[in-house]
């Protein structure tokens, strides 16, 4: 007849489906938390922008995991095993916990960065900024897990500092670029997104600040590198830092120059009032929601200065709401000038210059 070993099925309960039956529990409560997280942000329950949004944001498929090392550690404790193996099994699911802890923290303080620079006007956070933070939290995570795998971090710390000083006189440009770097964002000299000319004249906007160099992006779609130390002694012309000015006001203004030569014959007052009415049209067409009525700060402005050589040379203030828009600006307010010029017989004229050549006689 068949018999039935009960000492067998205690066995195999205590060794097997207890522990199976733990790690799945586990496993289905982080999938529970999982799935009501996500629903939350899904409905809209949660705005993205706030700090508990950031906070869900940020955790993922953490806590299926986390659910797993709970359901691991309630297993180790209904398996008999070995006191050495019972704690290695336990300090390395510490590990595991303090690396998604890590992630985790990692995640949210990068999303709350990327918050508090979009508040301030920037459309990104910058490489260095997040890279330091990381490096920050992981190097916690990592001396959190030596000390709990009783591993002394004190020789470390030690050999570390006499190391470091060796190793940051042999890179002293390097810590040159960081510091800068640092410098940079923490006195906003510029931020991710303001368009900026450089001393030398190159102009773009700012999409990236490294550990080494700050990423410039031109007007002819082409990345500068400038080195964090050259670009914070640099004399920056920022455009999209507001003065008292422009604060009163809620749209950008960006101001250039046109400069032009008419012929010395001309009437200078039609000249004015011609050139005028072709940058309010080129204006108005353009770039809509500018203030171009007359006593406006952004109105076009006809300023002569110089008796030149062949012509009498005036500026052209115009002004913009966008960085990038001037150049089109500038492009169509020329052309559309020189026709009226030739409509209106205002002449432009060429450099003249009287040689005199003697002629000697014998």
């Amino acid at each position: 007849m068949f018999s039935f070993d009960f000492s067998t099925w205690h066995s195999l309960r205590d060794l097997v489906l207890r522990p199976c039956a733990l790690v799945a529990a586990g496993v289905l409560i982080g999938w529970a938390v999982h799935y009501r997280l996500r629903k939350m942000i899904e409905i809209g329950r949660v705005a993205k922008d706030t700090f508990f949004g950031v906070l869900l944001r940020s955790v993922g498929k953490l806590p299926i995991v986390w659910g797993l090392l709970m359901g691991l550690n309630w297993a180790t404790r209904v398996i008999s095993l070995p006191p050495f193996a019972q704690g290695r099994l336990v300090n390395l699911l510490f590990a595991v916990l303090i690396w998604t802890v890590m992630t985790f923290l990692q995640r949210a303080i990068g999303q709350f960065i990327s918050l508090r620079m979009a508040s301030e006007g920037s459309p990104a956070s910058t490489s260095l900024l997040l890279n330091l933070v990381t490096a920050t939290i992981y190097i916690t995570g990592i001396i959190l897990v030596l000390d709990e795998f009783d591993v002394s971090i004190t020789p470390m710390i030690t050999a570390l500092g006499v190391g470091g000083m060796a190793i940051a006189l042999g890179l002293q440009e390097t810590m040159a670029n960081i510091f800068a770097g640092l410098h940079i964002l923490l006195t906003k000299q510029v931020r991710i997104g303001d368009n900026i000319r450089l001393e030398g004249g190159a102009e773009g906007q700012i999409i990236d600040i490294t550990w080494r160099y700050a990423k410039i992006h031109t007007v002819t779609n082409n990345i500068i590198t400038v080195p964090n130390n050259k670009l914070a002694a640099a004399i920056i012309t920022n455009y999209d830092m507001a003065s008292d000015r422009m604060q009163s006001v809620s749209v950008m203004d960006v101001a250039f120059t046109v400069t032009v030569g008419v012929a010395y014959d001309s009437d200078l007052d039609m000249v004015e009032r011609v050139t005028l009415e072709v940058a309010r049209d080129i204006l108005t067409r353009l770039d809509p929601s500018l203030d171009i009525d007359e006593g406006s700060s952004t109105a076009p402005a006809v300023r002569f200065h110089t008796f030149g050589d062949s012509s009498i040379l005036f500026n052209v203030n115009l002004h913009t709401t966008s960085f990038r828009s001037q150049y089109l600006i500038r492009h169509e307010f020329i052309k559309a000038l020189k026709k009226r010029f030739e409509e209106e017989n205002i002449v432009i004229p060429f450099p003249i210059r009287t040689v005199r050549m003697e002629q000697k006689t014998e």
